[in-house]
């Protein structure tokens, strides 16, 4: 593909990943059933089989990694443009206003002519926890042939997150682009990418400069198994730094978040805020925290950045709400304490 008339010289940075519609649905009187056992504990999201469930509140926004990152570098002054792929439907005119409404350029996004905008219903609890019912729809078939490389190449950064379906297969390209054209790569990835551990994307790991991913996400990938005190997460980290990878961020919900540049370790607490909603929490810290970045702070305050948008995010219904613009985040990290 050509590059567009009028389109930037450069952009800031561009995020690539999924784009969806979100149902965002309360209810409060979910039931939350925990089973332990000597590997740990897993918990799920119970109602009555058969029964009609009041809920209390309901939300229809917009989400998916490509948006909600792009919402806050948009709201934070830079020039980014968001890609994925998208239906030729209503919702995925909902999804180009709201990019659009938060400054985010959208000449880059595909479009699809077999399948719709992706759609998530999400139910969230009393506790603030989320359950996820995700249906990726035109997200999943992005593909090398919907991208304006020539586009791609004018940006110092890349933000790719996960990558469903057929579209798993640009991660390699991706990163092999950015590594050609000098472009630092952060990465948030999928899922079956992470169960595929270090070997399989060794390569990849190359390429990246900064990759945020939570705590079970970033064990699974390295297989290092969880143990007291933090020399589990500084192995991580090492075993991350060996395959080449520059910065390493493990987001842990509300106890914060560890990083490591290869020469200090750093942590974060979260900010404590009541919360509405998880959704878009690790989107909204990775964006911060990249934003603190471009705008020149160092890592240290970056994640400080990052941690504020994500607090001001879960304070809010829907996954982009609550982003914070750059004044503001440098206001609430100057007036608010971590926890």
């Amino acid at each position: 593909m050509t590059p567009v008339e009028g389109a930037p010289e450069r952009y800031d940075i561009i995020t690539v990943g999924s784009a969806t519609n979100d149902v965002m649905v309360q209810v409060r009187s979910a039931h939350i059933i925990t089973c332990e056992d000597a590997d740990g504990a897993q918990a799920w999201m119970a109602f009555e089989y058969g029964g009609k469930i009041h809920v209390d509140d309901m939300l229809i926004t917009v989400g998916g990694g490509s948006v909600n990152t792009a919402v806050t570098f948009g709201r934070q002054g830079l020039r980014v443009a968001a890609l994925s792929k998208l239906g030729r439907d209503d919702p995925g005119e909902r999804v180009k206003r709201c990019l659009e409404a938060a400054g985010v350029m959208t000449h880059l996004l595909a479009y699809s002519n077999v399948s719709g905008t992706g759609y998530s219903t999400i139910i969230t609890t009393f506790t603030g926890e989320r359950t996820v019912l995700v249906h990726r729809g035109a997200s999943r078939e992005l593909a090398a042939e919907d991208i304006m490389w020539a586009e791609l190449a004018k940006s110092d950064w890349l933000y790719v997150g996960a990558l469903a379906g057929d579209s798993w297969r640009l991660y390699p390209q991706l990163a092999d682009f950015a590594a050609e054209h000098g472009i630092k790569l952060a990465l948030n990835l999928g899922t079956s990418q992470i169960d595929q551990g270090l070997a399989e994307y060794g390569r990849l790991l190359q390429c990246t400069h900064l990759i945020f991913q939570n705590d079970e996400e970033m064990r699974r990938l390295t297989g290092v198994e969880e143990e007291r005190g933090d020399h589990d997460e500084r192995e991580i980290c090492r075993r991350l730094h060996d395959c080449g990878v520059d910065i390493a961020v493990i987001t842990d919900g509300r106890r914060g978040a560890m990083a490591s540049d290869g020469r200090r370790y750093y942590t974060v607490p979260a900010y404590p805020v009541e919360v509405a909603s998880t959704v878009g929490a690790g989107d909204a810290f990775a964006a911060g925290c990249i934003s603190g970045l471009i705008h020149g702070r160092d890592l240290p305050e970056s994640l400080r950045l990052g941690a504020a948008n994500a607090a001001s995010v879960v304070s809010q219904s829907g996954a982009n709400r609550g982003v914070l613009t750059w004044d503001e985040a440098l206001e609430y990290v100057a007036t608010h304490r971590s926890g």
